[in-house]
């Protein structure tokens, strides 16, 4: 995974089609189930779910899959050409839930195309673990106390967990954790629509208080950049 700045001069929309339009050299490299993520246009309207804690956070973020990190040099270099400067991460990608995600997307009916805006917005976590706590403990605060709320708690139909294995750029800061959520329309600057409350003050208040209370055991809050963004499933 790539986090990623956006030249200054270059718009939202210019720079999300240049990184889109790097499908083709990037799989002549070997690179796989390319994902694109960008704060965009789009997103104008839930800058207020922004939560960002670096003072220069990124602005979007390329997924993809190789078969070696031996292969990151070329894949690295084409993308250095579209961004002021990048960090990269091996990770190790989880989809949990299958079932729930299912249901999800027959009911928002989310599926288009590759290489097609999904519906909705993606919310793209990074983050480190709680510093002095035991790695096992942090998984199973995060992957099982946590995980399994995701979908109780919120209105979303598409979750991935990226545990970061090790940074694969010098500079790149210290993450534990790259959570991708994709959300509905509805989600868009509302927190009734983030939660799936349907209008219910009392519900919305009671799933805001307990995902507070589920994040809390295995996030350091002030390590936290989360954007909102545009998805794109460039390629399988």
């Amino acid at each position: 995974m790539f986090s990623l700045w956006r030249p200054e001069p270059q718009s939202a929309a210019a720079w999300r089609q240049s990184l889109m339009a790097l499908h083709g050299p990037l799989q002549a490299c070997g690179a796989k189930q390319m994902r694109v993520m960008v704060v965009d246009e789009a997103m104008d309207k839930a800058s207020s779910q922004r939560i960002t804690f670096s003072t220069d956070p990124l602005d979007g973020v390329i997924s993809l899959w190789v078969d070696s990190t031996s292969m990151l040099a070329p894949i690295k270099a084409l993308i250095e050409q579209h961004v002021t400067r990048l960090h990269a991460y091996l990770v190790c990608e989880s989809e949990p839930y299958p079932q729930e995600r299912k249901a999800r997307i027959e009911r928002f009916s989310t599926e288009v195309p590759l290489g097609q805006r999904s519906p909705g917005m993606c919310q793209v976590a990074l983050f480190r673990k709680p510093a002095g706590m035991d790695f096992e403990r942090w998984m199973v605060n995060w992957r099982e106390g946590h995980g399994s709320k995701a979908y109780p708690l919120q209105s979303i139909y598409g979750y991935r967990q990226n545990l970061v294995v090790r940074p694969l750029t010098l500079d790149a800061p210290e993450v534990h954790a790259i959570v991708e959520e994709q959300f509905p329309a509805i989600a868009i600057g509302s927190a009734d629509g983030f939660y799936d409350a349907q209008g219910n003050e009392e519900l919305l208040r009671q799933r805001q208080k307990y995902m507070s209370e589920s994040v809390s055991p295995f996030m350091d809050f002030s390590s936290l950049d989360c954007i909102l963004t545009s998805f794109y499933q460039v390629s399988v």
